[in-house]
């Protein structure tokens, strides 16, 4: 028994939990929690309670396990419970007691009736007048006056008025003295009050975890709690660096990705995985149709439980008989006279169970079946006899309809029933074939229903009803399991209200709460889950739309830290080197720029999505670029901008030649393109000249042969962009540092002489 933060008796241990592993999804995380047990006289705790965990987290997704630093844990949950809590309480110093107050109250009200009633009597000493000397009698002398009494009475007056008014005065500084002490206990009530009153902001679930050991106590050391979750409001998208060293061609590929989450807690020093799978996905096994000929039999309602195994209820028969025991002991030693003996339903007797399941009439049972209810041998036998002589009377009640030209009447989609053989006597089948005509095939009938309105909004009806039964039996977290005292839910599941299983443990504490907690579970959830909706910065992409069939997973190399402010943070994977190779592409027809190209292949054993990449290039920042898709060991290639060292010129010349006999002559165009290299690199450079000579269509009278290229050329067809074209090659070329080479190709287009190209005979 430990006690809470607030003074409560509370019988969770509390621990100090941090968030160890987080497994980001294309939408949403799995966050993996990690707390020690500590020991307690050398056992561990009972029950354990992990608190502060974010209101978003999905209940039905908790797990927790325990282990062991040395091994095999021997400790195991056995019951896991998701509530909500608070962060501890501060305690209010000098908290006054109700009695305090009450005695302060009391105080004030005595100094007030004190102080009225010292009013009263100088109101009272106010009206004591003293009397004036008396008239005499006329035609006497006038009678002495009683100087002395009035005197008294004057100085009397004013003597207790004069002390009315002192002791008012110390009174009325006795009341202010006690006002002020009720009013500092009713401030620090109020405080203490406020203190114990929850505010939304404060909510957090918490997990209670029910823990036994199997081990030996000195098997207990170095056990720890792993509890996870999954909670919605995290996604990511990948970018790259690239680094390249043009001078032993070598590349470092560094994965990045841009992470987002609004959860509900930052992921501070955690061990991160990223992947592009789906976190939640829904699968059943299909249900397959069946089509039934025969008599129309009802449709069968498919169930996704099992009745109890025979012999369940046995279970409490030792429980039912040590009560009653316990009771009848108290009632004789008279020691409660006042506790009803509960009337403990008897046994149901399994036999009659089992048949009534089957839909047999349990009088036919024989007093022998009844008393041995195990004997399942002899009850199934005598089930399978009683339902074969079921089925005949019910045959011999039913009237059937022969049918020979009519058509039949309308039925139901599985009004078409197959019976099984084993189900009809054979005397009994050859009886009804005998009674059938045989001037044309009978066919069964069944009494046609008539399908109204109410009908279908009953049936309907049924049907939402068992989608909610559907519902429920899926919130496995909600089930509870009756308890062996209570003989109607014992050994059954029934489902609790979700807000009474929150408010569990918050009922522990001495805490308010004056609001809907649902309410705020579910706009946590909402929020976490608009996270999926914020824009990705530029360039990003959806990973789960880019990964295709297969799902793969990123893990980071060192921990990271990410807060919950749903904004895109950078966090750094890995890094990886692998070989580049380096060459230059031109094309001098249209530039004669020489383009650097790096073909890199991927050194992960993943893909590496497609995503945006900065690349450089010895150290200097050179582009950002976008690559696509790598598959594992792919080749990617970059582009690195114009290599202003090395300089391509291009030259052609043009002769046009007639050939050819008289009668049938020919024009020959002949074009020359002379191409010059100069590579002022210290290194060799690996270049690709890439040209294109004109190709006729396949009905024009026009040849085109090439004469002369050297060196030798190849086609080129540009496969690579998905673009093909007609009529190119390329070079490839390994010219020297500091030197130059040139490239030459003739080539002929031969027309008829009377005959011209469009836009031109000269092409170059």
């Amino acid at each position: 028994m430990v006690m809470s933060d607030d003074k409560t008796p509370s019988v969770y241990e509390p621990l100090t939990s941090r968030i160890d592993k987080v497994k980001v999804y294309a939408a949403g995380a799995t966050v993996t929690r990690v707390a020690d047990l500590q020991l307690d006289a050398g056992e561990i705790p009972e029950q354990v309670e992990m608190a502060g965990l974010p209101l978003a987290l999905d209940d039905s997704s908790v797990r927790v396990r325990v282990e062991s630093a040395l091994g095999a844990s021997t400790a195991i949950a056995t019951d896991v419970r998701i509530g909500l809590a608070v962060p501890p309480r501060q305690a209010v110093q000098n908290s006054p007691t109700d009695e305090e107050v009450r005695e302060a109250k009391a105080e004030v009200q005595q100094l007030e009736d004190a102080i009225a009633l010292i009013e009263n009597e100088i109101a009272i000493l106010y009206q004591l007048d003293v009397p004036e000397r008396p008239d005499g009698e006329e035609g006497k002398a006038p009678p002495p006056s009683p100087l002395t009494a009035r005197l008294a009475l004057t100085n009397f007056k004013d003597e207790q008025v004069r002390a009315r008014i002192t002791e008012k005065r110390e009174t009325t500084e006795k009341l202010r003295q006690a006002q002020e002490h009720l009013d500092d206990l009713l401030q620090k009530q109020a405080r203490a009050s406020n203190a114990k009153e929850v505010r939304p902001h404060e909510l957090r679930k918490t997990v209670v975890v029910r823990l036994s050991n199997e081990g030996e106590p000195s098997t207990l050391a170095g056990q720890r709690l792993v509890v996870e979750y999954f909670v919605p409001g995290a996604r990511w998208t990948p970018t790259y660096i690239c680094r390249l060293d043009s001078t032993g061609n070598q590349a470092t590929v560094a994965v990045r990705a841009l992470i987002c989450q609004r959860t509900g807690e930052d992921w501070s020093g955690v061990s991160l995985e990223l992947s592009t799978a789906e976190p939640l996905s829904w699968c059943e096994l299909p249900e397959l149709p069946s089509l039934r000929l025969g008599r129309a039999q009802p449709r069968l309602k498919t169930s996704g439980w099992r009745l109890p195994p025979v012999g369940a209820e046995i279970l409490f028969e030792d429980f039912d008989r040590q009560k009653q025991v316990a009771i009848s002991a108290v009632s004789v030693h008279s020691v409660l006279t006042d506790i009803p003996s509960p009337s403990v339903p008897p046994l149901p007797n399994l036999a009659v169970e089992v048949l009534k399941h089957q839909g047999i009439d349990a009088t036919q049972v024989p007093k022998k079946m009844s008393q041995s209810p195990l004997d399942t041998q002899e009850i199934f036998e005598r089930s399978q006899e009683l339902r074969k002589a079921s089925f005949s009377q019910q045959r011999r009640r039913q009237r059937v309809e022969l049918t020979t030209d009519e058509p039949s009447a309308p039925r139901d989609e599985f009004d078409i029933t197959l019976m099984s053989p084993g189900m009809i006597d054979a005397g009994e089948y050859s009886g009804y074939a005998e009674s059938m005509p045989a001037a044309a095939p009978a066919v069964f009938r069944s009494p046609s229903r008539p399908k109204t309105a109410a009908f279908h909004e009953s049936r309907q009806a049924q049907v939402r009803e068992e989608e909610d039964a559907l519902t429920n039996l899926l919130a496995y977290s909600l089930m509870r399991m009756g308890a062996a005292d209570e003989p109607t839910q014992r050994g059954k599941l029934s489902i609790e209200q979700r807000q009474e299983v929150y408010l569990e443990i918050l009922k522990r504490r001495n805490v308010v709460v004056s609001f809907n907690v649902l309410t705020i579970v579910q706009q946590a959830a909402i929020d976490a889950r608009n996270c999926i909706y914020i824009n990705l910065p530029p360039g990003g992409i959806n990973v789960r739309q880019v990964a295709g069939s297969f799902d793969y997973a990123y893990s980071a190399d060192g921990r990271i830290d990410v807060p919950s402010d749903g904004e895109f943070h950078s966090v750094a994977l890995t890094s990886n080197s692998t070989d580049v190779d380096l060459r230059y592409v031109v094309v001098p027809r249209e530039d004669t720029n020489v383009f650097r190209i790096a073909q890199l292949k991927n050194p992960l054993q993943a893909p590496l999505l497609a995503g945006p990449a900065d690349v450089y290039v010895d150290g200097e920042y050179i582009l950002s670029t976008k690559i696509t898709t790598v598959p594992p060991k792919g080749q990617m290639e970059l582009g690195l901008g114009v290599e202003q060292a090395i300089k391509v010129a291009r030259n052609t010349s043009y002769q046009e030649v007639r050939s050819g006999e008289t009668l049938v002559a020919f024009n020959e165009l002949r074009h020359n393109i002379q191409i010059d290299i100069a590579n002022r690199l210290p290194r060799d450079a690996a270049i690709e000249v890439r040209e294109r000579i004109p190709i006729p269509d396949a009905d024009a009278k026009v040849d085109v042969q090439i004469d002369r290229a050297s060196p030798e050329w190849e086609k080129y067809e540009q496969q690579e962009r998905g673009i093909p074209i007609r009529g190119g090659y390329r070079w490839r070329v390994q010219v020297p540092g500091g030197e130059q080479t040139k490239l030459s190709v003739q080539y002929t287009i031969k027309t008829f002489v009377d005959s011209e190209l469009i836009g031109g005979n000269r092409r170059e």
